[in-house]
């Protein structure tokens, strides 16, 4: 059985559909499909996390980390004048987010790939991090994430307190200034800023 998070989505049957998404002064559209993160709607974690997010007037560089179809790094690039990364294992999400890019008339940089780019640093990272890999894998991509910002970067995240938000924050302190921003529903934004 395929997961959001394996690259390929060839025996997933594809069944493309269209979403709308009101946020602040924009409608955004968003095809989805099958073998993508919440195919169906902007689901409850992203929605709090997106609106969460503070763009701070220094930020000149994004990554959306796991970018699913593209939510993230779009609405960021409407809303703000900067650079946005996009990247995701998922070859299928990759397409989708390169062809919501055009629908929503945004210009963005997508990646289909499992590592950061290392020659590349951040102001800002944003993720709904894809917690059914596994504890120490999805370990490992926060920890890189951190790695690839820039002094005084900012990673933004979201975790429900049932998948271990709260054991995240301890094990993210270690390598970044970290704090719960929010918390609501049950899910927690967690901020990290580089040392």
């Amino acid at each position: 059985m395929a997961h959001y998070f394996d690259a390929s989505q060839k025996n997933v049957k594809s069944n493309k559909r269209l979403i709308t998404f009101d946020f602040q002064t924009h409608t955004f559209k968003f095809y989805t499909d099958h073998g993508v993160f919440s195919k169906g709607k902007i689901d409850t974690a992203s929605h709090i996390l997106l609106q969460a997010i503070q763009v701070e007037d220094k930020t000149t560089s994004v990554l959306d980390l796991g970018c699913g179809y593209g939510l993230f790094g779009i609405v960021l690039a409407k809303q703000h004048n900067i650079n946005v990364d996009m990247m995701d294992v998922n070859d299928r999400a990759v397409a989708l987010t390169k062809e919501n890019a055009q629908l929503n008339h945004v210009t963005v940089n997508v990646y289909h790939q499992d590592t950061i780019l290392q020659e590349k640093t951040y102001d800002l990272i944003v993720t709904n991090p894809p917690i059914r890999i596994g504890k120490q894998p999805l370990y490992a991509l926060l920890k890189e994430a951190i790695n690839q910002l820039n002094p005084s970067g900012k990673l933004w995240l979201v975790m429900h307190k049932k998948h271990g938000a709260l054991s995240a924050v301890a094990f993210l302190s270690d390598f970044a200034k970290t704090q719960i921003f929010k918390k609501d529903k049950g899910f927690h934004v967690i901020v990290c800023e580089k040392h």
